[in-house]
């Protein structure tokens, strides 16, 4: 696990890496760190008026809630693995150049997209103990599954930074994937109100436990939402297909780090 422990090692050039990359991300905006907030809200307003108000196809209490805590984990994971597609290619001359850990490189682009996530979490969660007082005594459930949730995106931007050094088809396949991906996910849809769901048990088996973004989803937004404990299942699939993750970045990179200079 070297890949992971040079971030200790070499945290000082991580953490400056973090901040370089947190600058470019909000330089010459107005706004920064607010479209944070103003994108998913956008994105709230546009779901809410479609599916509850003009087509009435679902139906949960305190809806823009349920939206924005889904677009919480949503957001995170999309913008993450789309920026760091490219964090090495951006970095050519530096990988080149110096010899350094270049998985710093991808993994200081899901720090900088953590950062923006904790901003909106900071907004949503005091809403949501407001307005669904059954949170109040369950949020804290949700909170440490940031965590795997975090090690999950740090190991695909790895394994797709190095990827797309080699094949640079990678960024445009990932920004394909993602928006049917993203219509797959329940951001906004209970998963138990899909129409037909109950009549194709194997189906929902494989679009629940087979989209890994699904499990993450439901087991932060039962204690941040719906005012329950997260489904032991959810938890254990969550803190496992995180640590697969890693162990998966780690074999990935240490396959290609040799060829990435040469490549670049």
């Amino acid at each position: 696990m070297r890949v992971y422990v040079d971030l200790f090692r070499y945290r000082d050039l991580f953490l400056n890496l973090f901040r370089r990359e947190l600058r470019s991300k909000y330089r010459g905006s107005a706004l920064g760190l607010a479209w944070t907030l103003i994108n998913p809200i956008v994105l709230m307003f546009a779901y809410w008026l479609t599916f509850s108000v003009i087509l009435r196809a679902v139906s949960v209490d305190h809806y823009p809630l349920f939206l924005l805590t889904g677009l919480l984990v949503w957001t995170f994971f999309q913008s993450a693995i789309q920026m760091s597609c490219s964090s090495l290619l951006v970095h050519a001359s530096l990988v080149k150049q110096v010899r350094l850990p270049r998985q710093l490189m991808p993994v200081s682009v899901v720090a900088t997209n953590l950062v923006t996530m904790l901003v909106m979490l900071a907004v949503v969660l005091p809403l949501n103990l407001i307005v669904v007082p059954e949170t109040r005594t369950t949020f804290w459930a949700a909170l440490p599954l940031f965590v795997p949730l975090a090690a999950l995106v740090a190991g695909f931007a790895i394994v797709l930074a190095s990827a797309t050094v080699i094949f640079r088809d990678i960024e445009h396949l990932v920004a394909t994937v993602l928006f049917p991906w993203f219509i797959l996910t329940p951001i906004f849809y209970p998963f138990s109100q899909m129409p037909g769901i109950e009549d194709h048990p194997t189906l929902a088996d494989v679009l629940y436990y087979g989209n890994i973004v699904t499990p993450f989803i439901s087991a932060i937004r039962d204690p941040l939402f719906f005012g329950e404990l997260p489904q032991l299942g959810d938890v254990v699939y969550v803190f496992g297909v995180a640590t697969a993750m890693l162990a998966v970045a780690s074999f990935v990179f240490r396959r290609i780090d040799d060829q990435l200079a040469a490549q670049l």
